[in-house]
């Protein structure tokens, strides 16, 4: 096997001359390959490459040196990026998120630091699959069949995220007979195993600390890793420890995206509330994204700094729909003054609901507990048009005994575990 090759794009050479200080320990030993400016990649590739790892200077941290990144990264997706920046870019996350950087260290930088992340980045490298094997993967599953991500979010905590994405994840299992997997993304405190009352063995930590498995193998492993609840609905929850967040990054939410759509046709993202770099990275890779509020002040107006910010972000407001929930009369708040707010309107309002935390309470999306509530039909009205034409008759039909069954099933379940 070849020494790795690192290429060092900056205009000050005092950048590369650290990282040859730091790589000069390394074994094998790299070799480290200076380029003053982005536009001459092409060039120290064909002279020089090809290269293991990429380390940009501060020089690139505007937003057409983090586009010029952005594609390099498209065009040699094996080469592992370090970003090497004085002061935070002038860019929104998203942009940086899309360099598909591993690592963003902090100018100036220690050796020791700088030497751990050279060393981490040709690691990864090392474990990308060579080139043919990549292409047969692609080949194999090509981008027709990936399966449609929908993200759950909202700025304010309480609105319902995870109520939300576990009767998606029903309804959608439930109408189309398509494998249907939620991903717990709120990393610290995660909700939908407790809101299912699932006993998950592995959680996305497991998963991600595995050093044996590169992109290719954590598709083809992420089913070992997801708990199956009775609907028929698999999760694949958030760590059972709250400091395991701090180990799980932008880069590794979007490598289990990408590996649960390859083998599920629906993939639910539950989110913190808050806009962080890993819920922006989860944005990034979804094909909707669900926004929520409460019928309160505090929220209705969080809800309107966060669409601007999605503006911002460019995400296309298309793929943006709004859920109003907990909706309530005499509140001091009116439905249609909030309604009047927002021009493009609630994909669905959803009343305050017993029913819902009985639900919970055990373990069962109400659309599956109470099919006939007033919440569950606004909530089947407001998710019918994601069905496939022909799955839409199937969801107006009159399925009564069947659902009763199911809840039957997960009722007895629920109350064993309780009682244990």
């Amino acid at each position: 096997m070849r020494n790795p090759k690192i290429l060092v794009l900056e205009k000050d050479e005092s950048l590369a001359d650290q990282v040859r200080g730091v790589a000069s320990e390394l074994r094998p030993r790299p070799e480290v390959v200076a380029c003053d400016r982005a536009t001459g990649f092409e060039e120290a590739v064909s002279s020089s490459g090809p290269f293991d790892v990429m380390i940009a200077g501060p020089s690139l941290s505007t937003k057409t040196g983090l586009s010029a990144l952005q594609a390099i990264h498209d065009e040699t997706p094996a080469t592992s990026l370090v970003l090497a920046f004085a002061k935070r870019p002038d860019a929104s996350l998203r942009d940086i998120i899309r360099t598909g950087a591993m690592d963003l260290l902090q100018l100036p930088v220690a050796d020791k630091s700088l030497h751990d992340a050279v060393e981490r980045a040709v690691a990864m490298s090392r474990s990308q699959p060579a080139e043919p094997a990549a292409a047969t993967v692609q080949a194999s599953v090509p981008a027709a069949n990936l399966g449609t991500v929908f993200t759950v979010s909202s700025a304010t905590g309480g609105c319902g995220k995870t109520f939300y994405a576990t009767n998606l994840a029903y309804y959608l299992h439930q109408y189309t007979g398509k494998r249907t997997c939620i991903v717990d993304l709120d990393l610290q405190f995660g909700e939908v195993s407790t809101a299912l009352r699932l006993r998950p063995r592995f959680t996305i930590s497991d998963i991600l600390s595995r050093e044996d498995i590169d992109d290719v193998d954590l598709a083809a492993h992420i089913e070992e890793y997801v708990v199956t609840h009775d609907s028929g609905v698999m999760v694949l929850p958030a760590p059972k420890d709250p400091s395991d967040a701090d180990r799980i990054h932008p880069v590794d939410v979007q490598r289990v995206i990408e590996a649960a759509r390859t083998k599920f046709d629906y993939v639910i993202v539950d989110t913190p509330a808050a806009l962080t770099e890993i819920v922006l990275a989860a944005f990034d890779m979804s094909n909707q994204l669900y926004v929520m509020a409460t019928l309160d002040l505090p929220s209705i107006r969080h809800m309107g700094v966060f669409l601007n910010t999605l503006e911002k972000l460019k995400i296309s407001s298309d793929n943006v729909k709004l859920i109003l929930n907990k909706a309530e009369r005499d509140v001091g708040l009116d439905v249609d003054q909030v309604t009047r707010l927002f021009p493009q309107g609630f994909t669905s309002v959803l009343p305050y609901a017993k029913e819902v935390t009985k639900s919970v309470n055990v373990g069962t999306p109400v659309l599956a507990f109470a099919p006939t509530a007033d919440v569950s039909r606004r909530i089947a009205a407001g998710m019918s048009p994601l069905l496939p034409e022909a799955n839409r008759g199937k969801a107006l039909e009159a399925e009564g005994p069947n659902k009763r069954r199911l809840f039957a099933r997960m009722f007895h379940r629920s109350t064993a575990q309780i009682a244990s």
